[in-house]
């Protein structure tokens, strides 16, 4: 049997590259460097939408305010304060790593 190929053996095709562990490692270090770029970014999106809800939730305030309405003025109180305390959650775990 003198034509049986050993596959593990076999030399790359043409538009194939070998692997190296260089290269996997660069390969690797890339990836990660995306990650921690994308982490971030997601991060000061984050940050930049918790930053624009409490903005709305201080304009609610001021719209509460105006509100002559007792009855209205009170159900729009207890709405503003939900919101309120779901941002400081959203602010609690946007602190976290």
């Amino acid at each position: 049997m003198l034509n049986v190929i050993n596959f593990r053996e076999r030399a790359p095709r043409s538009g194939e590259r070998e692997r190296h562990p260089a290269d996997a490692e660069a390969d690797i270090a890339n990836l990660a460097s995306r990650i921690t770029s994308l982490h971030s970014r997601a991060r000061g999106e984050i940050d930049s939408a918790v930053l624009m809800l409490d903005l709305a939730a201080q304009h609610a305030r001021e719209i509460e305010k105006r509100m002559r309405d007792p009855s209205a003025r009170k159900d729009f109180d207890e709405h503003i304060a939900t919101i309120e305390r779901l941002l400081q959650v959203a602010r609690e775990m946007a602190l976290k790593p």
